[in-house]
């Protein structure tokens, strides 16, 4: 036990059943501010945090030795006096006696504040391409390699005739398209993710959800791994039915002239 309380970087901590510390491991004396573990004897969490967090923490502790229920991997954010913040994955336990009455709580802290910050950066970008593929007019899809959607924006779902996302995710072209025209569709995508090459501009029919013909120009562009496989593709989808129109009239025009 002490060569464990010394030499783990995780936070290691013992309470009593009113919240007071009874004994740190190192690293959490270090990351507390005190020199020794054990000037921690006695302190509660109130002594190194803002009341938020120190009333959070200490109502969860209650419910774990009432209830002798762990807490398992939660992430907690934790508000230091100075005003920063930081983040952990904390388990906690009921500490019991030889008798196995709970006495207490032990629990043990992982310091997960740069894999937050890396997903909160990664969360912000993820919020910026929705933005921009649901604001854009074209038609945009991500298929898995089985030709299942696992992504569409909202320009597609309206012109499918459905009211969200979620109602195309799983979803393979022969189950929202007739028969003939899915496997025009499917014949593509896997040829797509079996050559590892992108289709450019390739003029397709599209029937909408009001039952029109839409002349489309597609481009399907392979999904990569980090290891070159291929396990998907996306696809943009530009409506050029009012160009084609126009471009009829003026071959008709030419040819009457």
């Amino acid at each position: 036990l002490e060569s464990l309380m010394e030499t783990i970087p995780d936070d290691i901590y013992f309470k009593d059943r009113e919240g007071r510390f009874l004994r740190i491991n190192r690293a959490k004396a270090l990351r507390s501010g005190l020199s020794d573990p054990r000037l921690a004897c006695g302190m509660t969490d109130a002594d190194f945090f803002q009341e938020e967090h120190a009333d959070a923490s200490r109502a969860k502790e209650r419910e774990i030795m009432e209830h002798g229920t762990p807490l398992i991997d939660e992430v907690e954010k934790l508000i230091w006096p100075d005003g920063h913040t930081s983040w952990v994955s904390a388990t906690k336990v009921p500490l019991r006696d030889r008798r196995g009455n709970v006495i207490g709580t032990v629990g043990i802290s992982r310091d997960v504040t740069v894999h937050h910050e890396m997903e909160a950066a990664l969360q912000v970008e993820r919020d910026r391409l929705r933005t921009l593929i649901d604001n854009l007019p074209d038609h945009i899809f991500i298929k898995d390699r089985q030709g299942r959607f696992v992504t569409v924006n909202s320009t597609l779902v309206s012109a499918l005739g459905k009211q969200s996302e979620s109602e195309l995710i799983g979803l393979a072209d022969r189950e929202i398209f007739d028969l003939v025209l899915a496997k025009v569709f499917e014949a593509d995508d896997q040829r797509v993710m079996d050559d590892g090459k992108t289709l450019l501009n390739r003029e397709e029919e599209l029937v909408t959800a009001d039952g029109s013909r839409r002349t489309i120009l597609t481009t399907k562009v392979p999904l990569r791994n980090k290891s070159g496989e291929v396990f998907g593709l996306v696809g943009i989808c530009r409506d050029i039915t009012e160009r084609k129109l126009v471009e009829e009239e003026l071959r008709r025009a030419k040819d009457a002239a």
